[in-house]
């Protein structure tokens, strides 16, 4: 009797051991399977770059855009045009995360500032921002200050709804449990609808961050003495298309960096956002 139990343990340990490495390797397989397609993608982009079954000047091929990466960063031309997007996108984005949760927080608490103002931010939110560039050039000129509202108003009316969105989702339990205790409004505000709405407000913020990157690339194409956004506008009239899938390579970097930092951040401050 004794024999039978490790006769099946015998059976079934072949069976178990592969198992048991699916399983260690199931966190990665996303990781291993997305790094994989993206170095098949290059492989095929550079066989046919390189050996123009597609016009190169067209395509260009890997190799090609990292020697035109080298060639910008050397020279210092990446670093100054980078420098000044940069600048824009901070002064315009940092402004729009206050402005925007406070007025988002105030439409949930007043339905009359939400009816008188719902209309307006319902169709700037549909509205293409870069049909706002004449505008503000008019208003504030080509400089810095004309890109950085524009990416105020890109980031603004995201994190507005979302916000509003957040508040109203609360639920009724914890907010009735800090009047129970004698809270104030403030007190409501800030330790029960502000915490309960943070996983919406981090999703505008994403958001925000795509749109406001994209909305300043084109104005600066639009019209700007500097900034990446001229620098793709300048090579794209010159056909050199190594160098644009350089600019193309650094404009997805850094929304994809402003995109985990916030979800860096959200993890911080709200981890029971994070892990849901």
């Amino acid at each position: 009797m004794s024999s039978l139990p490790s006769q099946a343990e015998a059976r079934l340990a072949p069976r178990a051991a592969p198992r048991a490495f699916q399983r260690a390797l199931q966190p990665w397989m996303r990781a291993i399977v997305g790094v994989g397609g993206v170095l098949v993608f290059l492989v095929v982009w550079q066989i046919v770059g390189s050996q123009d079954l597609i016009r190169s000047d067209l395509i260009s091929y890997p190799t090609e855009v990292l020697r035109s990466l080298y060639a910008m960063v050397a020279s210092g031309e990446l670093w100054a045009n980078l420098s000044v997007t940069l600048q824009e996108f901070v002064l315009g984005f940092f402004p729009a995360i206050v402005l925007g949760v406070a007025l988002g927080l105030a439409f949930a608490l007043s339905r009359r500032l939400l009816y008188l103002f719902d209309p307006l931010f319902a169709a700037l939110y549909t509205a293409p921002m870069i049909a706002f560039v004449p505008v503000l050039v008019v208003w504030f000129g080509v400089g810095l200050v004309s890109k950085a509202v524009m990416v105020f108003l890109s980031a603004f009316i995201p994190i507005v709804i979302n916000t509003r969105t957040g508040v109203e989702e609360v639920p009724e339990a914890p907010i009735r449990a800090l009047k129970a205790f004698g809270a104030s409004r403030w007190q409501i505000i800030a330790k029960g609808l502000l915490p309960g709405a943070l996983p919406a407000i981090m999703a505008g913020l994403r958001l925000a961050v795509g749109r406001s990157i994209v909305s300043l690339v084109a104005a600066e194409m639009y019209v700007s003495v500097r900034g990446i956004g001229r620098l793709v506008q300048v090579y794209s009239t010159s056909d050199r298309a190594a160098e644009i899938f350089v600019l193309v390579l650094v404009i997805s970097s850094l929304g994809f960096l402003g995109v985990v930092l916030i979800r860096r951040i959200e993890a911080y401050v709200a981890p029971w956002s994070a892990a849901r």
